[in-house]
């Protein structure tokens, strides 16, 4: 996951392309609304303090990608009275961060916004720490209780960094094993907004985005070798396709959470993709084509893509077998997805 720490005014100059380029937010429209901010004659509330816009930065292993949408809205009702310092800390006494810079964890659409009308200082309540993991603490208990809560993706990245920092729960732990599976077979776990930024996205050619289904494989196999062998399938039967597909990711997890006894052979993974790969030849098609069929069989029914998916592909995979079947474990009989007695049209 390829995260960074940016200097705000870096990030505000960012955000003046984007908004000019994207949304036709002008030089001269910023001016504007920095006239009626002024205009009306308010100031920002006493308590807090001024920091100059240049010492402040902004990790981006701990805040969230910014969003120039929320900043337009804050600029076109920018009042300083309600702009809320922002939450910042220093980190002194550590023998690699800079205890001169600043730190934001929580207000960064504001102070950007801030930047944006002119200002040269954002207030901002300032907390002095030696733990380096302070900020990435903060952030994820500001919002894991806000109205917007965090993320999968900010919280596996909140538990990377805690990790990386030193820390051993056994969740930032988790995060680490699981991220070190996508490393090694060269998969990006990113969100899709993360994948389509040209500055944010990781380096490899694939990626899977459904951080929740990542972490329920870690729950079927904690070290790690569950999540990886399937990874490895994937890429070695579908290997023209950029994005991991959940469907089939969490299809094989449900299969491999099913063997309890271990049965199925090493190589299981690849035969029975292969199997499927005979009747559809993108893994994305058989996602598809398994709700498809779900739809058919249970007309209105919540679609269950772990039971619905590993059954799809035992199925389809039982009809192309030739010999040396793999008996491979199901839901039961009530579960069928009835691929061969029943398909759907266009199946």
């Amino acid at each position: 996951m390829k995260r960074i720490v940016k200097r705000l005014s870096d990030v505000v100059e960012e955000v003046r392309v984007a908004l000019a380029s994207e949304y036709s937010i002008t030089e001269e429209e910023l001016k504007k609304e920095r006239a009626k901010v002024d205009s009306r004659g308010h100031n920002f509330p006493e308590g807090s303090h001024p920091v100059p816009i240049d010492d402040l930065w902004i990790d981006y292993e701990v805040q969230r990608d910014v969003i120039p949408k929320h900043i337009i809205r804050i600029i076109r009702r920018y009042d300083p009275r309600l702009c809320g310092p922002a939450s910042a800390c220093k980190i002194v006494d550590h023998p690699i961060i800079d205890p001169s810079k600043v730190f934001t964890y929580d207000g960064q659409h504001r102070s950007i916004a801030t930047a944006l009308l002119g200002y040269d200082t954002v207030p901002c309540n300032t907390v002095i720490t030696d733990d380096p993991a302070f900020a990435s603490y903060a952030f994820e208990e500001l919002n894991e209780t806000g109205v917007k809560k965090l993320t999968p993706a900010d919280l596996h990245r909140n538990r990377l960094t805690r990790y990386k920092l030193g820390s051993r729960e056994e969740q930032n732990e988790l995060a680490r094993t699981l991220q070190d599976q996508f490393d090694n077979n060269g998969v990006d776990l990113e969100d899709k907004m993360t994948r389509k930024s040209p500055t944010m996205r990781g380096d490899n050619d694939y990626f899977f985005s459904h951080f929740k289904y990542a972490y329920k494989v870690m729950a079927v196999d904690k070290s790690g070798h569950l999540l990886s062998d399937i990874l490895s399938a994937m890429l070695k039967v579908f290997p023209m396709q950029e994005e991991i597909d959940q469907g089939v990711f969490i299809g094989l997890c449900e299969l491999a959470r099913l063997d309890q006894r271990r049965q199925l052979p090493n190589d299981w993974m690849v035969r029975v993709l292969r199997g499927v790969k005979k009747s559809y030849k993108s893994s994305a098609t058989v996602h598809s084509k398994a709700k498809l069929q779900w739809g058919h069989i249970r007309p209105g029914a919540t679609w269950s893509a772990p039971a619905a998916m590993s059954n799809f592909i035992r199925e389809v995979y039982l009809l192309n077998a030739k010999k040396d079947v793999i008996n491979l474990p199901y839901h039961g009989i009530g579960s069928l997805m009835d691929v061969e007695s029943s398909p759907a049209p266009g199946l």
